[in-house]
């Protein structure tokens, strides 16, 4: 993917960043940015997140852990906890539907 940075040109250990833990704020997918808050300098910040692993799926909410930084807002992060379940995707369904009064079956006569 174009743009996206690569793990691995960290400053290294004495990155306070880090080896930190924090919550997924915004869905971390392949092909997308998420995001994590850390506390991190005496308060909490938000930086962009990415999968270290770039098959997983970490969801919102997920507990994590920074295995990479990259100045100033990037990081790589990996679940520190097990992830919920996926839910399957339900079918599709117009917000229309769910407005419109509910009409009987129509019926012939003839």
């Amino acid at each position: 993917m174009p743009g996206k940075p690569e793990p691995g040109h960290s400053r290294g250990r004495d990155d306070p960043v880090i080896g930190r833990t924090g919550r997924v704020t915004g869905r971390v997918a392949p092909g997308t940015v998420g995001e994590v808050i850390l506390q991190i300098r005496g308060g909490s910040e938000a930086f962009y997140a990415y999968a270290s692993d770039s098959r997983v799926v970490i969801e919102k909410g997920v507990k994590v852990k920074v295995d990479d930084h990259q100045p100033p807002l990037t990081v790589f992060v990996s679940p520190v906890e097990p992830a919920p379940p996926v839910p399957q995707d339900l079918p599709a369904r117009s917000l229309i539907q769910d407005t419109l009064p509910h009409r009987p079956p129509h019926h012939s006569y003839t």
